[in-house]
């Protein structure tokens, strides 16, 4: 089952979708562009209309990089629902008591 979807995300029959394009997430949507399609999608509507400019605000991949990639940057998260494989990579912060704040999951 796997392979099926590793297949058919470099025929790009199916599309993978990254959560969060913050200094983690970005330049892992950047980096699997190069070979599938790839849904990024971020909460910040200001970021995601930069990204769409071609504007790093992250500075982690630059400009050059965001202007030239082909992820589909968008704020809508019914959009998620056209991929099949998704990573997450978004903020884990820790609460006074030391436990996980889940808050952005």
């Amino acid at each position: 089952m796997f392979t099926d979807l590793y297949e058919k995300l470099i025929n790009k029959e199916e599309k993978l979708s990254l959560v969060g394009l913050g200094y983690v997430g970005m330049p892992i949507a950047v980096a699997f562009a190069k070979k599938v399609d790839v849904i990024g999608y971020d909460l910040n509507e200001n970021k995601i209309e930069l990204y769409k400019s071609g504007i790093d605000p992250t500075n982690e991949v630059g400009n050059g990089a965001i202007a030239a990639s082909t992820v589909d940057f968008t704020a809508d998260e019914t959009k998620l629902r056209e991929a099949k494989f998704h990573i997450v990579a978004v903020p884990t912060p820790v609460n006074d008591d030391h436990t996980p704040d889940l808050t952005p999951v």
